[in-house]
């Protein structure tokens, strides 16, 4: 090697030293750089918004917090809001804790969170319902639950029912309506749902509907909605009634199972946060639809003594599956 070429080499073995040597302290700092990175990503900032409440009211925002905790891994910075809030110390104390997504829960938290300037993305969650206002602005998961988890229950428990029958309120339900009735028609069954918007009316078409109800083939599904049960005596109506012609009863109110409903399909409180808490996370990441969504993290209560007067055979390992059970032992 001629010595030219020999410098021209000794030239290019330096600057491949120079750019080796770079390559890897760039490669240790990524290193160093990465786990603090990705903690960031695995944590994100998460406000939720709920109402302040006393009693058992308290205890199920602690519980669905806690789920939202537990699913999300993140940093929680509860907002408890009361009644009438002091929007401006609430908008200043947001504007201090920068979030990723902003979590309203009940109708008290989605009312705050519209009232308030957010730069995060909201979602809502903790509510049976929500208007079409909200349902076209917000994404959200309501307390009723999917429909085809109910089926599935119902199927299992009692395979010969055959038909559905089912009391909505047009403004507070017709979002869950398409999902019911594909839900229905994968468990071969099928759903009749009639439209009512108050308890008068509801009371009228839940008389119909019963006087048209064949014991062993028809079920009853209720909704948790006082603008459909909310009547003491149209309930009590609805499970004598079933009671004295062996009529079956489902409902999404565990309250109604205690009192004689076969079982009742309802949101698991701790669930529910899980649930929000993962939407939280898809939201963060690529955003949703808006729009109510049912929960799929749900407990079962059911009734024994009603299951052995309408002629069920329930399994020791289906009763294994149930949350709640009345009569109490």
């Amino acid at each position: 090697m001629n010595p030219a070429s020999k410098r021209r080499f000794h030239g290019l073995s330096s600057r491949c030293r120079y750019w080796a040597c770079a390559a890897l302290l760039l490669s240790l700092l990524l290193s160093l750089l990465w786990p603090a990175s990705a903690a960031l990503a695995a944590a994100p900032r998460i406000i939720v918004i709920y109402p302040e409440a006393k009693g058992g009211y308290a205890t199920l925002f602690e519980k669905i917090i806690r789920g939202i905790e537990e699913a999300t891994k993140g940093v929680i910075i509860p907002l408890e809001v009361p009644r009438d809030p002091d929007l401006t110390a609430l908008q200043q104390n947001i504007e201090q804790q920068p979030s990723d997504v902003v979590i309203a829960l009940g109708r008290r938290g989605i009312n705050t969170a519209k009232a308030l300037r957010l730069k995060a993305p909201v979602i809502a969650g903790g509510l049976l319902s929500m208007s079409e206002a909200d349902m076209k602005t917000y994404p959200a998961i309501s307390l009723l639950p999917q429909p085809s988890l109910l089926f599935q229950r119902l199927h299992a428990l009692a395979p010969a029912i055959r038909r559905v029958y089912l009391v909505y309120n047009p403004e507070r339900h017709q979002w869950l309506l398409p999902l019911a009735r594909a839900a229905a028609k994968q468990q071969g069954l099928t759903l009749i749902a009639r439209p009512a918007t108050n308890i008068r009316a509801a009371a009228r078409l839940y008389r119909e509907l019963v006087g048209e109800m064949r014991s062993g083939r028809d079920a009853l599904w209720l909704l948790q909605d006082s603008t459909l049960t909310g009547d003491a005596s149209l309930l009590s109506y609805l499970l004598q009634e079933a009671w004295q012609r062996r009529l079956l009863i489902v409902s999404s109110n565990p309250a109604h199972v205690r009192r004689g409903a076969l079982f009742s399909l309802y949101a698991d409180k701790q669930g529910l946060g899980r649930d929000l808490g993962r939407f939280a996370l898809r939201v963060i990441r690529k955003g949703a639809e808006p729009g109510l969504r049912p929960t799929r993290e749900v407990s079962i209560a059911v009734n024994m003594r009603t299951a052995s007067h309408l002629g069920l055979r329930i399994s020791y390992q289906q009763q294994r599956q149930f949350n709640l059970v009345f009569p109490r032992p």
